[in-house]
């Protein structure tokens, strides 16, 4: 555990690489954190060595204009840029892609068939790429990640997957950070009404449906999910409507 690997070590390590497979939304984004971290806790060696950890990267959302793909996004912030570029999007239809499981047979042969396009090399520069996953994960640094978080910008903070490496250092700020927020967001109450998202989405949703009789759990839950544009398990929204209720 810990140890320093030798340079003939890592020379025969070259040849191969962990490619991470994650969800593109936020939570798979923690999830590539994670992994990072436990490397860079047990083996930080390994960090430095140029390709050993590649992630595989696909589509969050994919507008449709009828039924052929008119463009897709590895990111929010640039689908979110580019709808708001658009003077007509009445017959467009966008489509959130989860997890890695929404997408079909014929799309995971695309992406694999084109895995030069999917796939991003992470990058080791110097030692400033080991203090930032550090400070993203240490208890220590509490207050650093406070400051981290006020430099979010919600526009331009996103990375480029057209880009063939990744630094670490980029992913914390560029990718990680996006997680960091949202998990605020979504775990803090709100100051105006007290509600966090995914409670505020039940309520609009019965609300919506002028639900005034007896409904089963499951059945609430499918139909805030449908209306709501809720994006998270179907089990953690079953707690909280239970819990509101």
């Amino acid at each position: 555990m810990g140890k320093k690997y030798t340079h003939d070590m890592l020379q025969q390590l070259r040849y191969g690489s962990v490619m991470i497979m994650t969800d593109q939304d936020h939570d798979g984004s923690h999830i590539k954190g994670l992994l990072i971290n436990f490397i860079h806790k047990f083996w930080p060696s390994l960090m430095e060595l140029d390709g050993f950890l590649v992630e595989f990267v696909t589509p969050i959302i994919k507008v449709f204009k009828g039924t052929a793909c008119l463009r897709s996004f590895f990111t929010i912030p640039e689908y979110e840029a580019w709808m708001n570029e658009q003077v007509n999007t009445k017959n467009l239809k966008a489509k959130y892609y989860k997890g890695l499981g929404t997408s079909t047979a014929k799309e995971a042969k695309e992406y694999f068939s084109a895995l030069a396009a999917h796939k991003i090399d992470f990058e080791y520069i110097d030692n400033e790429d080991m203090e930032v996953i550090d400070m993203a994960f240490n208890k220590k640094f509490a207050d650093r990640r406070k400051t981290w978080l006020e430099t979010y910008d919600p526009i331009l903070t996103y990375v480029d997957h057209s880009a063939e490496k990744l630094r670490y250092k980029d992913f914390v700020n560029k990718e990680l950070i996006l997680f960091s927020v949202a998990d605020c967001l979504r775990s803090i109450p709100s100051l105006c009404d007290g509600l966090k998202p995914g409670m505020r989405k039940i309520m609009f949703a019965c609300f919506k449906r002028k639900l005034k009789a007896e409904i089963k759990v499951a059945q609430l839950s499918g139909y805030v999910a449908e209306h709501s544009a809720y994006h998270h398990g179907e089990v953690s929204l079953q707690t909280t409507i239970v819990s509101l209720a």
